[in-house]
């Protein structure tokens, strides 16, 4: 179609018109960034740890709140948990205690906290809009001190593993009791090797890293005198010291290979450098020449590709209305037809009224006995059973697979109740059973329609060459050029490319054979939608209204047909005993009939979506003196926390 090659040209010109404009970036609309975090732990001679946590929140978009996991474990206990945000003016609101049910509805100024396997969850409630917020948390390990024979060690991950998001600018101080010497005092950093550790005094050390990535943790441990915590409970009757710093050792040396390493592939990287640099200048200068020779050619291809393999064929048939049926295959079928190459749910209602005006099913309201929650009860519903004395012989593949769907495998005994396919596709096993019956039978309704040859099958030609072309000719030099050369045109081409792929994936036309029968298809449809206000006595038999209403359900009109059956047909026409669904209604008791037919539908759609929402609901300094941070952990407690917002 001349709209479509059209469309695909004037998305190209859309999408290179907008490289020529200034790149604005777009992201979710609310996000939000930690800029700062900062920690004091202020040892206590008791061996317990007072820390204060200052963590700087960049909001943008509305949020409610923030959350923060605390680790204790490898302690004694939490206490004294305290949770404030920093005002305006640099003074601090406390926040006061709301529910030990984490997921507990909350105001602002409020919080939730609940412990769960040495973990405290905390749920700050906290309205920000668009603004720049500090949260202090305040709290006590106790026992978290370390006490051998010959050293004291506070080993604990400060920073923990499981935020949300990447953390900046953090800084830890950690401050002892008094009564040592800077000479008396270890200190070792674990975590990214671009973070910093260092001794300030004999009583403060101090720990620094730029970002921390989700999934990586800051871990500090001091060494110090035992006289520092002559109240620790916390002891280990062992000298710790000399294994203490063969680990850090190892560490330490690990990670100073790994820089060293890193040093020496610096070097010989910028040597390389300058060398590719006037290379990939030359290299450039040839993609973009060759770039700019397939932009140009991509116009005449994609026309080219469109006129052979796409254009429908010219149809003879231009009347807007067909009275009769344009083909005698099934509705199923139909429905490929006119969707070029889909099946909906509702074909499904089709085949199922398509049999049972066939006379293979029979369709009729019955009473049974359900089971109820308390009692059985009695209910009423529409019933589809097999007559057994009609013949299948004649019948396709998908119908002889949906009689066998529903009626053996959901049903009993022959028949089923809508109500028990509805029931049948809400359980997971069930669900999903369904969900790979109905695209089985889907693929039969596309295999017996291929038998029509309703498609051309040189599209296939023409689909194939489009997408080979929008992968390797555009889409994969395109990559090449910028990834490696970083050639502009390459941007171009991968537009390009992708369009092409789109438009190959997308291309199929149909036959000359059934481009006529779809104008037919259409036209009928328009007869179905208008037939109330043509001439009554060029109506079909009812009969053939029978026939026409199951093709009406493909189309998607039923309810139209159904709603002006009533100005076309008489009281008479419906006591026809050559009827099946629609027999033994009458004009005042139409409405009976709409309902069946509305249920029958329902029902089935019903199913199938619900079918298909329930299956699918369910990856170093070695001596202590400070320096860079090393690799791997010491054992610290702790870690496991994290925190984001909500």
């Amino acid at each position: 179609m001349r709209k479509r090659v059209l469309a695909y040209i004037f998305i190209t010109v859309v999408l290179l018109s907008v490289l020529l404009l200034p790149l604005t970036a777009y992201a979710d609309s609310r996000y939000y960034s930690i800029i700062d975090f900062d920690v004091e732990c202020i040892i206590n001679p008791d061996g317990s740890a007072d820390i204060t946590e200052w963590i700087k929140y960049n909001f943008v978009g509305s949020f409610n709140g923030v959350l923060r996991d605390i680790d204790y474990m490898e302690t004694d206990g939490i206490e004294n948990i305290q949770v404030f945000v920093r005002n305006h003016d640099q003074s601090l609101k406390e926040f006061s205690f709301n529910s030990s049910d984490l997921d507990a509805d909350g105001q602002t100024g409020t919080y939730n906290l609940h412990h769960n396997d040495q973990l405290a969850h905390l749920k700050v409630f906290e309205k920000s809009n668009d603004s720049v917020k500090m949260f202090v948390y305040k709290y006590t390990l106790k026992n978290v001190v370390t006490k051998y024979n010959d050293i004291a060690e506070f080993n604990r991950k400060i920073i923990d593993s499981n935020w949300d998001e990447r953390l900046n600018n953090i800084n830890i101080w950690i401050r002892l009791p008094e009564g040592a010497s800077k000479d008396d005092i270890r200190v070792f950093g674990h975590g990214p090797l671009t973070g910093e550790s260092r001794i300030i005094d004999g009583q403060n050390v101090e720990f620094e890293l730029g970002s921390l990535s989700p999934g990586f943790y800051v871990e500090t441990r001091v060494l110090f005198p035992t006289t520092l915590v002559p109240d620790s409970t916390n002891i280990k009757a062992e000298d710790g010291l000399s294994k203490i710093l063969e680990d850090e050792k190892r560490m330490a040396d690990e990670a100073n290979a790994e820089r060293e390493r890193a040093r020496q592939q610096a070097e010989e990287y910028n040597k390389r450098r300058e060398a590719e640099r006037q290379k990939k200048a030359v290299l450039r200068s040839i993609a973009n020449t060759i770039g700019v020779l397939l932009i140009i050619g991509w116009f005449p291809i994609i026309i080219f590709l469109y006129i052979k393999y796409d254009k429908e064929f010219k149809r003879e048939f231009k009347a807007k209305y067909y009275r009769e049926l344009p083909g005698e295959y099934t509705p199923a079928e139909m429905s490929v037809l006119v969707t070029m190459g889909r099946v909906n749910t509702r074909d499904i209602t089709a085949t199922l009224m398509d049999l049972v005006r066939k006379g293979i099913l029979i369709l009729k309201k019955e009473t049974y006995i359900k089971d109820g929650f308390f009692r059985e009860k009695e209910v009423e519903d529409y019933s589809l059973t097999l007559n057994k004395d009609a013949s299948q012989a004649e019948l396709k593949k998908h119908e002889t697979f949906l009689i066998r769907w529903f009626i053996k495998t959901i049903g009993r005994y022959g028949h089923v109740f809508l109500d028990e396919i509805s029931a049948y596709a809400r359980t997971t096993s069930g669900a999903r059973q369904f969900t790979n019956d109905y695209k089985r039978w889907c693929n039969l309704a596309k295999e017996e329609a291929d038998k029509n040859e309703f498609f051309d099958k040189t599209s296939e030609k023409g689909k194939t060459t489009a997408i080979l072309i929008g992968l390797f000719g555009f889409l994969g030099l395109g990559i090449a050029f910028i990834t490696m050369l970083g050639a502009f045109s390459g941007i171009i081409m991968i537009i390009l490319g992708i369009i092409m792929f789109i438009f190959g994936a997308r291309l199929n036309r149909r036959s000359a054979y059934g481009n006529e029968q779809s104008a037919m298809w259409k036209a009928f449809k328009n007869f179905l939608k208008d037939f109330s206000r043509m001439d009554k006595a060029e109506m079909p038999s009812i009969i053939i209204w029978e026939h026409y209403l199951v093709y009406a359900i493909s189309l998607g009109v039923a309810k139209e047909v159904i709603k002006q059956l009533p100005l076309v047909l008489s009281d008479a026409d419906l006591q026809n005993t050559n009827l099946t669904y629609m027999y033994g209604y009458n004009m005042h008791s139409f409405a009976n009939f709409t309902n069946a037919f509305d249920r029958t539908i329902s029902s089935v759609d019903h199913a199938i979506s619900n079918a298909v929402a329930v299956a699918n609901s369910t990856n170093s300094s070695s001596s202590g003196s400070g320096g860079g941070f090393s690799g791997g952990g010491g054992g610290g407690g702790g870690g496991r926390g994290g925190g984001g917002a909500f």
